[in-house]
């Protein structure tokens, strides 16, 4: 009987062990998956391009939009009947170009979204370089090499 009582105590630790780690590797798992730190630095650059895509195609958008309705509004059409008359219209645009009317016609947050978006692709591009020079390295640290080759 005695026999009996230690082979039962002998399975519950046993078994008590195999919960323990059954647990604690639940437990690690759990924390991977919580450390969003972790995942930032894994999926960075995954996140910075979605970002520049939602971007740049928000910008594209807004532009379209702005490019067909002015299409839809009427244009100054110059009738010229005579030589005198384009005589006139040249000096005209002769003056606004030297006082800098035409210079400029972009609304400022339009050239803020061309901007934004050309920074933010240049991160992006940055971000995925570097990315994938650490895994080239990683992969070129992990391979064991001859000493004689080099």
């Amino acid at each position: 009987m005695g026999q009996g009582v230690d082979e039962a105590q002998r399975e519950r630790e046993l078994t008590k062990q195999q919960l323990e780690s059954s647990l604690d590797k639940f437990e690690a798992r759990v924390r991977a998956e919580l450390d969003w730190k972790t995942r930032l630095r894994q999926n960075g650059a995954r996140y910075a391009v979605i970002g520049v895509a939602a971007v740049g195609v928000l910008a594209a958008l807004i532009i379209l939009r702005i490019k067909l309705r002015g299409a839809d509004e009427e244009e100054d059409v110059i009738h010229v009947s005579s030589l005198a008359d384009i005589a006139v219209e040249l000096q005209e645009l002769r003056r606004q170009v030297e006082r800098g009317k035409n210079r400029d016609t972009q609304p400022m947050w339009q050239k803020l979204a061309v901007k934004g978006f050309a920074a933010a692709a240049a991160a992006a591009g940055t971000s995925a370089a570097k990315s994938m020079m650490d895994r080239m390295s990683a992969q070129d640290d992990s391979e064991p090499f001859d000493d004689d080759l080099r």
